[in-house]
């Protein structure tokens, strides 16, 4: 579940349709501010006009602009009182159980370039909105950095990339004065998922610099890393970087949602957990959209699929982005998609700039 989510809220004359066949759409519409470029076709612009104050949804959570950072599951699985299976909904035949008695996903998935976008209900849609224009975009370290050798050293060297999660929290974390040395070492440490502002350091990106100059990385201070990836957000932006720790392989049931509902990019950045890799897990697992969902909330806040009771996404339109070199950065608007922890998760890490 995305950072500070609630788990449940009112809704306001909730849907019971059942999903609609879903299909590839004619495409009309993108996401307000897209770093992709111009296309041809109307534009969608943002019906919220300012940023939103709480971009993650609802009250609870640290800001990563106060004293301290968050040490945080952004992805965990959602607490008793939400599962599907306790509502009444049942997980059908295509479901199994882990060692550790967790119901997860048993599905044949597509590959990702054969997933449907999914037909959203014509009353689950927001009010007015038209055809999504365009979804996922993948990025290759050589194409953001090129000529500085970053991206064959990334998925080369494990220790490498280990040390470039070290140096965010040594150039990125702010230590709470509240709190004692210990509990903020906790929360800084490698194991923990932790949220930070990514638009400011105190030390000017320092570490970082330093991990690239030691590892022959040519011509990349910190700053002009950290940057460049977090300006993919497009002109509106939170400011916050999320390290999501794995701590080895896990399996978990999908949790579909979308963080805000707001036309906002979300990049991610993979770690994957061994050098040389190429496979699903890494990223986020992601559904298409044909269209925006409504906003059922207070504006801004996390919009969970499961609350509109329209039953199960289809296994057709399960994303599993693959993580390969030349394919480490991966960037999708937060309107246009639902997305969930991988139901196998394979890597280290995953970074989220918001």
């Amino acid at each position: 579940m995305a950072y500070g989510a609630q788990t449940s809220w009112s809704i306001s004359a909730p849907s019971r349709r059942p999903l609609a066949r879903e299909r590839r759409c004619t495409f009309f519409t993108r996401c307000a501010g897209s770093p992709f470029g111009e296309v041809s076709g109307k534009s969608s612009a943002s019906p919220f006009g300012k940023p939103s104050s709480r971009p993650f949804g609802g009250a609870g959570g640290g800001s990563p602009f106060g004293t301290g950072a968050s040490s945080v599951d952004p992805f965990a699985a959602a607490p008793a009182g939400t599962d599907r299976k306790e509502k009444g909904g049942a997980w059908g035949e295509n479901s199994r159980k882990t060692r550790h008695g967790k119901l997860v996903e048993k599905a044949d998935y597509r590959a990702w370039n054969d997933v449907e976008v999914f037909d959203v209900p014509s009353e689950l849609r927001r009010p007015s909105a038209e055809a999504v224009v365009e979804h996922v975009k993948f990025f290759g370290l050589e194409e953001l950095f090129p000529s500085t050798g970053l991206q064959e050293k990334f998925n080369a060297d494990a220790a490498f990339r280990t040390a470039i999660r070290r140096a965010i929290r040594d150039d990125l974390f702010v230590p709470d004065p509240k709190a004692s040395d210990k509990v903020n070492a906790a929360i800084s440490s490698l194991s923990s998922s932790l949220m930070v502002n990514w638009k400011s350091s105190r030390t000017g990106y320092a570490s970082l610099t330093k991990v690239f100059a030691d590892n022959t990385v040519q011509n990349l201070t910190g700053e002009n890393f950290i940057q460049t990836l977090g300006k993919l957000c497009g002109p509106v932006s939170h400011g916050s970087l999320i390290d999501i720790t794995s701590t080895g392989r896990k399996q978990e049931r999908h949790s579909w949602h979308q963080d805000s509902g707001l036309d906002r990019f979300t990049v991610m950045v993979g770690f994957p957990p061994e050098s040389n890799w190429t496979g699903v897990g890494v990223f986020s697992h992601s559904c298409k959209l044909s269209h925006p969902l409504r906003q059922d909330g207070d504006e801004g806040e996390v919009i969970q699929w499961e609350d509109y009771e329209a039953g199960e996404l289809p296994v057709s339109a399960i994303g599993r982005p693959e993580y390969s070199p030349g394919r480490e950065v991966m960037v999708y608007c937060d309107a246009t998609h639902l997305h969930s922890a991988p139901d196998e998760t394979n890597r280290e890490s995953a970074w989220r700039f918001m």
